[in-house]
Protein backbone atom coordinates (compact mmCIF):
# COMPACT_ATOMS: atom_id res chain seq x y z
CA UNK A 1 0.00 0.00 0.00
CA UNK A 2 1.38 3.20 -1.26
CA UNK A 3 2.81 5.78 1.48
CA UNK A 4 0.32 8.21 0.82
CA UNK A 5 -3.63 8.48 -0.26
CA UNK A 6 -5.26 10.91 -2.44
CA UNK A 7 -8.99 11.83 -0.48
CA UNK A 8 -11.56 10.60 -2.87
CA UNK A 9 -12.85 14.21 -3.98
CA UNK A 10 -8.70 15.16 -5.06
CA UNK A 11 -7.59 14.44 -8.57
CA UNK A 12 -4.05 14.95 -9.55
CA UNK A 13 -2.46 16.14 -12.50
CA UNK A 14 1.31 15.68 -12.99
CA UNK A 15 0.99 17.10 -16.63
CA UNK A 16 4.33 18.74 -17.85
CA UNK A 17 6.51 18.20 -14.50
CA UNK A 18 4.64 20.75 -12.94
CA UNK A 19 1.70 18.88 -11.17
CA UNK A 20 -1.81 20.41 -9.73
CA UNK A 21 -4.18 19.28 -7.32
CA UNK A 22 -7.70 20.03 -7.69
CA UNK A 23 -10.07 19.82 -4.98
CA UNK A 24 -13.42 18.93 -5.85
CA UNK A 25 -15.06 19.63 -2.45
CA UNK A 26 -13.77 22.84 -2.27
CA UNK A 27 -13.27 23.66 -5.33
CA UNK A 28 -9.65 24.57 -4.57
CA UNK A 29 -6.69 24.22 -7.11
CA UNK A 30 -3.35 23.78 -6.03
CA UNK A 31 0.07 24.17 -8.59
CA UNK A 32 3.18 22.31 -7.49
CA UNK A 33 6.54 22.86 -8.68
CA UNK A 34 8.65 19.94 -10.49
CA UNK A 35 10.16 18.48 -6.94
CA UNK A 36 6.97 18.60 -5.42
CA UNK A 37 5.18 16.70 -7.83
CA UNK A 38 8.28 14.23 -8.32
CA UNK A 39 8.05 13.81 -4.15
CA UNK A 40 3.62 13.33 -4.58
CA UNK A 41 4.41 11.07 -7.25
CA UNK A 42 6.55 9.17 -4.98
CA UNK A 43 4.51 8.74 -1.99
CA UNK A 44 2.32 7.81 -4.28
CA UNK A 45 4.03 5.30 -5.44
CA UNK A 46 5.96 3.56 -2.75
CA UNK A 47 5.25 1.96 0.00
CA UNK A 48 7.74 3.73 2.89
CA UNK A 49 9.50 6.80 3.17
CA UNK A 50 12.76 5.20 3.07
CA UNK A 51 11.63 3.98 -0.73
CA UNK A 52 10.32 7.36 -1.71
CA UNK A 53 13.27 8.96 -0.39
CA UNK A 54 15.80 6.33 -2.55
CA UNK A 55 13.74 7.01 -5.38
CA UNK A 56 13.58 10.41 -5.15
CA UNK A 57 17.97 10.77 -4.73
CA UNK A 58 18.11 9.18 -7.98
CA UNK A 59 15.82 11.94 -9.66
CA UNK A 60 17.24 15.28 -7.04
CA UNK A 61 20.60 16.51 -6.12
CA UNK A 62 19.96 16.63 -2.45
CA UNK A 63 21.23 14.93 0.04
CA UNK A 64 18.89 11.92 1.84
CA UNK A 65 17.53 14.25 4.98
CA UNK A 66 16.54 17.25 2.94
CA UNK A 67 14.60 14.52 0.74
CA UNK A 68 13.20 13.13 3.77
CA UNK A 69 12.11 16.77 5.12
CA UNK A 70 10.88 18.00 2.27
CA UNK A 71 8.42 14.64 1.56
CA UNK A 72 7.14 14.88 5.07
CA UNK A 73 6.39 18.64 4.76
CA UNK A 74 4.62 17.92 1.52
CA UNK A 75 2.57 14.90 2.93
CA UNK A 76 1.66 16.89 5.95
CA UNK A 77 0.44 19.84 4.10
CA UNK A 78 -1.34 17.49 1.71
CA UNK A 79 -3.12 15.95 4.47
CA UNK A 80 -3.92 19.35 6.53
CA UNK A 81 -5.64 20.44 3.36
CA UNK A 82 -7.78 17.31 3.27
CA UNK A 83 -5.91 16.40 -0.08
CA UNK A 84 -4.48 13.04 0.55
CA UNK A 85 -4.18 10.77 3.88
CA UNK A 86 -1.58 8.38 5.05
CA UNK A 87 -2.20 5.42 3.73
CA UNK A 88 -3.65 2.86 6.36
Amino acid sequence: MPLLKLTDQTVFDPADGAGVLLDGAEGAYYELNPVATLMLQAALQYDTADEAVRHLGKRIDANEATLREGLDALTGSLAENHLAEPAP
